[in-house]
């Protein structure tokens, strides 16, 4: 499994998988083939996919900056199990918090 930022303001999907807005969690292979689609190979060369690897592990910033604009607390929570940093733990913590208690 691996993460992805959908930076942009709409839904995409391409060859049977879908990036919501915000961070997604999926598998690295339908990802791949996601990125095989032109127009989706085209908008992640934009910058408009953030993503993590297998192969890379990203910094504690940009895996923040993911946390940060996710929006399933299941995903957080499956993510929180895999993580060892103590500044991405907090952020994670912070981030199901404004989920479950949002400001009114």
């Amino acid at each position: 499994m691996m993460l992805v930022q959908n930076k942009g303001n709409h839904a995409y999907t391409a060859n049977g998988l879908t990036l919501n807005p915000g961070t997604n969690k999926v598998e690295e292979k339908e990802f791949e083939r996601f990125l095989t689609h032109p127009l989706m190979k085209h908008l992640d060369s934009k910058g408009e996919f953030g993503y993590d690897s297998d192969k890379t592990r990203p910094s504690a910033k940009d895996t923040i900056a993911m946390i940060e604009d996710a929006f399933d607390i299941d995903m957080l929570e499956a993510l929180k199990a895999e993580e060892d940093r103590k500044t991405v733990l907090d952020a994670i913590d912070k981030r199901i918090e404004e989920l479950k208690n949002p400001e009114k």
